[in-house]
């Protein structure tokens, strides 16, 4: 498979996530077929973006979506605010600290204990990202001058 590249670097409204969507599951179908669990692939993106527009303090998203040879990357960038961006490196630290059976286990309850803050906050999405990739998740956060946060975060998966 040669290397495919999807970028987008602006506002992330319902309606853009939902059109960004569709486009990363035609490059993915497009660019790997079938031999892989495609809307497992596409979930993964969907949690990056849902959890970027969630914490977003501008708005403004970069978002990328790699296919390199037999592995995927997406990477998304957004502003936060402080509080936000320390939870989202602990719950990040947190969840790559889990073994898979605890990591299950953890999801299994944040389902069922109701415990979610006006802007969710319980971790559930990355908690899925790592069961669906069995990778670690991957995230740095930077004061900006402003008082915000730059927050980087990426996922990689095999394809296979």
């Amino acid at each position: 498979m040669e290397r495919s590249i999807t970028r987008y670097e602006g506002a992330l409204t319902s309606e853009v996530r939902i059109q960004l969507t569709d486009l990363v599951q035609a490059v993915a179908l497009a660019n790997i077929g079938k031999r892989t669990n495609v809307k497992k692939l596409c979930g993964i993106a969907i949690e990056l973006l849902d959890n970027a527009q969630r914490y977003c303090s501008t708005g403004n998203v970069h978002f990328t979506w790699e296919l390199q040879q037999e592995q995927l990357v997406i990477r998304i960038e957004n502003r936060a605010a402080e509080r936000d961006a320390h939870r989202l490196v602990s719950i990040i630290e947190a969840v790559n600290s889990m073994p898979p059976d605890q990591l299950a286990d953890a999801f299994r309850s944040q389902l069922t204990n109701g415990e979610f803050g006006e802007k969710g906050g319980a971790g559930l999405g990355f908690m899925d990202i790592a069961r669906k990739t069995k990778r670690p998740i991957h995230a740095v956060i930077q004061p900006l001058p402003d008082g915000d946060y730059l927050c980087r975060s990426e996922v990689s998966t095999p394809l296979s």
